[in-house]
């Protein structure tokens, strides 16, 4: 899915990342892990402060016994300025920060554009 309301415009871009969480905790929750991805979040927009990004992170799926999840992130992408290395910084900074609060990657891919959510 490719959305794009001008060229000018910002739009939101969308990645799906699965994996498990912290592996071993027998007393993590739903709501527990989705505090963490509010904290990664806000991280994430601090880091990013000067280029006009907004970023949600958010938990689609959570199995409390085998502590597999699905993780939905969103970001503000500029599609006349940033180009596949922004992309990949984006990223890196995402896994780097999904690392600190447990979180061990399994498969991550591109889901869609939609419209901004600044």
């Amino acid at each position: 899915m490719v959305y794009y309301d001008s060229l000018t415009a910002a739009i939101t871009r969308y990645y799906v990342f699965n994996g498990v969480f912290r592996e071993g905790e027998e007393s993590i929750t739903f709501v527990d892990v989705d505090s963490e991805l509010h904290d990664v979040a806000r991280n994430l927009e601090q880091e990013f402060a000067g280029s006009a990004r907004a970023f949600t992170v958010e938990l689609d799926y959570f199995d409390e016994e085998t502590h597999l999840v699905e993780i939905i992130l969103g970001y503000t992408f500029w599609p006349y300025e940033d180009d596949d290395s922004e992309t990949e910084l984006i990223l890196k900074s995402v896994r780097e920060e999904f690392e600190k609060i447990g979180f061990i990657e399994d498969d991550a891919y591109y889901l869609g554009d939609g419209p901004d959510i600044r």
